[in-house]
């Protein structure tokens, strides 16, 4: 195992990634903890919200994943569990903090995995795909395992801003921007939507209201 180099991804993209899979951990791990779980179940939980986008973009990719190449990825994770574990009321007490360094962790990941897809020549239909599947995949199988509403059916504007993001790397990649302006761009425009969407509660227009006693009884 090793760290990524500078000349694999700009690091500064690579510490931001991390500070990211950090977040989604204590995310995964804070979820469980009204539960009361062992550090093992807690790690578990953790570790499949922390990696679960990348393992997916990664496999999708036919890429070595990250996440199980590079000890810096497990060594987060193991702290955030750690300090979730043995803390708890005091990550707690800082619940909405956590969101913030989520969405930083969310303005990382997209930029990562546009300029991944960017340099496998993905058509762009299939980058914004694999950024806004791979966001929020990690969620997803958190909340499925403690079966608890998931943030994509909660009408919070998450997978949004990945998407936006995503579309800032391929414009300014296709202007022909260097691509660290375009993770620049990129992490920007997600994170800052994401923090944008926390403070004034931004959400997208729902569905219509239906009354599903009247469409059963027709059927």
């Amino acid at each position: 195992m090793t760290f990524l180099s500078e000349q694999q991804t700009p690091l500064f993209i690579y510490v931001l990634d991390l500070f990211g899979t950090g977040a989604f951990a204590f995310s995964g791990a804070l979820r469980v903890v009204d539960r009361r779980p062992d550090f093992v179940g807690m790690l578990i939980l953790a570790i499949a919200t922390a990696i679960g986008g990348g393992i997916f973009r990664d496999t999708v990719l036919n890429r070595d994943p990250v996440a199980l190449t590079n000890i810096g990825y497990p060594l987060v994770i193991l702290f955030s569990t750690f300090v979730t574990f043995f803390f708890p009321a005091s990550v707690l007490r800082r619940a909405t903090l956590f969101k913030y360094f989520d969405a930083v962790g969310l303005g990382a990941f997209t930029a990562f995995t546009s300029q991944t897809a960017w340099n496998m020549q993905l058509n762009p239909f299939a980058l914004i795909t694999i950024a806004g599947c791979s966001g929020c995949a990690g969620g997803v199988i958190r909340d499925v395992t403690v079966q608890k509403p998931t943030i994509i059916l909660d009408n919070d504007l998450y997978v949004t801003p990945v998407i936006l993001g995503s579309l800032g790397f391929m414009i300014v990649s296709s202007l022909g921007g260097n691509h660290i302006a375009a993770a620049i761009i990129a992490f920007l425009l997600t994170t800052g939507l994401r923090i944008v969407s926390i403070i004034w509660n931004v959400r997208l227009p729902r569905v219509l209201w239906v009354n599903t006693e009247n469409t059963s009884q027709k059927e």
